[in-house]
Order: structure tokens, then C-alpha cells, then sequence
């Protein structure tokens, strides 16, 4: 077997464990016994000392690069500020609605990115970015009757669903514009991960969530999510990006709601009505259908 071959399958057993320990997210937030937000500051707080060592190890490496110019400082702020948002209105959403519509309507925010390169960076939008988006807001619609008809709160748990979308959208935008920047990847993480740490704790003692948990089985759930989600699975994936190859990983990604959506059913007895799988259904084809066609024809 050939390196590059091996590199490939190290790559494909990180991105799939990676890929099942973020799923387990929403479990996570739905059986902790805090609030979202405050379950969103540990998840981050029992996370940051992993970042930390990334951070020291990049910063030694040959290619690290610290930031040298106010702008660089300003984006890794706004990274903190849109991770922070986006992860407020995430584990809000996956306490007022469904984990299947919270997960589904999240991720959303892979389109959000697209649109801002268009918008901001003027980068081509093809027909097949354009027909994903409409059926991902067609599934967004049939996602809503759903919540309107089945659930009090749900229309407002898939309204934060939507706003984690262009959350965790722009977050993913601005990181772009930093790596353009050649900030290291573990730089932008470690400081935007320590913003939103401290944002995190502010909230919720703002919201005045519960902030203890009472039991060892919450600390578990805190201590789960920020080794087994933000740690282990976040960090694997990351580890994939190196071996394979980015459409893959992302195309590979969409497999995060379908899998929160079944731990969801067997662990917490979450069961989807029909026009619910159907709209999953349908935003799934779509975002699908844009990332996989929204490729620019070669010129000659």
C-alpha cells in the first residue's frame, strides 16, 4: 500500500469518528442539566486547553504565522463574536424544536458561505448553486409547517435554527478571510475560541440560566461535549482536512444531521412526522445539490 494511499484511509477513520462525535452534540445539550448557553461555555471552557497546546505547537512550526496587523486582530474577534452567536442560537434551538429541524436548518450556514463570496467577494454563482438553494428553502418551509402544526415553540426553535445558519455561516466566512491572511488554523481557533468562551458565560449569567449542574451525569454531559464534540470530533475532522480532499470532507459532512437526527430517535425517542423527514429530505438534496454543483466551467 502506498503512502498516499494509507494518508487517505487515516484521513476517511478520522473524518468518520470525527463526523460521529459531532453528531452527539445535540444529544449532549438536550440531557444537560444547565442552560444552552451555559452548556455552550464548558463545552468551549473544558475544550480550551487542547487549543492551547495546538496554538504552542503551531507557533513553533515553520510556516506559523502571528498576527501582525490591526485587521488581523479585528477578524479573529469577529470570529469569536459570530462563533459565540452562532452557538448561543444552536443549543437554543435544539432546546425549542426537534434535534432533526435544529441540525437540518443549521446547516444551512455551508450556503450562507456561498452567498457571501458572492455577495462580498464577487465569486461566480452557478445555476446549481441556485437550484440547491431553492430546495433548501423549500425543505426550510416544510421543516416549519411542521413545527407549526406539532409543536408549541418549534416555529421559534427553527427560527434560532435559521439564525445559527447565517451565524455559523458568517463565522465560516471570516475564517476564510483569515486563513487568506495566512493566519494559522489553530490561532484562529485558540483566540476565537477563548472570545466565545468568555461571551458564553456572560450570557448566560445575563439570561440567568443554571450554571451547576446537580449531578454527575450533567457533568458527564458538559465533559462529553467538550471532548467528544468540540475536542475530539471537531479536531478529527480538521485532522481529514489534511488528507483529503475538501469537497469530500464537506459533501461527507452532511451526514451530521442525518446522524443526530437518528441518535435523536433512539435515544431520546425524537420521532419524525412525515412532513418533517420530507423536508429534512429535501434540505439535505439541496445542500447537497449546491455544493456539489456549484463549480465554475473551466475556460479554455
Amino acid at each position: 500500500m502506498s503512502t498516499s494511499q494509507s494518508a487517505a484511509r487515516f484521513g476517511a477513520l478520522a473524518l468518520a469518528i470525527g463526523i460521529i462525535g459531532i453528531s452527539f452534540s445535540p444529544i449532549f445539550v438536550k440531557l444537560s442539566e444547565v442552560g444552552p448557553t451555559a452548556t455552550a461555555f464548558y463545552r468551549m471552557a473544558f475544550a480550551l486547553p487542547a487549543l492551547a497546546i495546538w496554538v504552542m505547537l503551531e507557533s513553533r512550526g515553520p510556516v506559523a504565522r502571528r498576527p501582525v496587523a490591526r485587521r488581523d486582530w479585528w477578524l479573529l474577534a469577529l470570529c469569536g463574536l459570530l462563533f459565540t452567536a452562532d452557538l448561543i442560537c444552536w443549543h437554543a434551538a435544539i432546546r425549542m424544536t426537534s434535534v432533526a429541524n435544529a441540525t437540518f436548518l443549521g446547516n444551512l450556514g455551508t450556503l450562507v458561505v456561498s452567498l457571501g463570496a458572492w455577495l462580498i467577494l464577487r465569486e461566480r454563482v452557478t445555476w446549481g448553486f441556485a437550484l440547491g438553494m431553492a430546495l433548501s428553502l423549500g425543505g426550510v418551509t416544510m421543516l416549519m409547517s411542521a413545527s407549526a402544526s406539532v409543536a408549541t415553540g418549534g416555529l421559534e426553535g427553527d427560527g434560532m435554527g435559521i439564525l445559527t445558519a447565517l451565524f455559523y455561516g458568517g463565522y465560516l466566512f471570516v475564517v476564510k478571510l483569515a486563513r487568506d491572511r495566512g493566519l494559522a488554523t489553530g490561532l484562529i481557533m485558540g483566540v476565537s475560541g477563548a472570545i466565545s468562551t468568555i461571551g458564553f458565560i456572560i450570557v448566560a449569567l445575563a439570561l440567568g440560566e443554571t450554571i451547576i449542574p446537580e449531578t454527575l451525569f450533567g457533568w458527564g454531559m458538559l465533559i462529553g461535549i467538550a471532548l467528544i464534540t468540540q475536542a475530539g470530533g471537531q479536531s478529527l475532522v480538521t485532522v481529514a482536512m489534511r488528507h483529503l480532499p475538501a469537497t469530500l470532507v464537506s459533501v461527507s459532512l452532511l451526514m451530521n444531521p442525518v446522524l443526530s437526527a437518528v441518535f435523536a430517535w433512539a435515544m431520546l425517542d425524537e420521532r419524525l412526522t412525515l412532513l418533517q423527514g420530507a423536508g429534512c429530505a429535501v434540505v439535505f438534496a439541496g445542500i447537497l445539490i449546491a455544493q456539489r454543483l456549484n463549480r465554475p466551467a473551466r475556460t479554455t
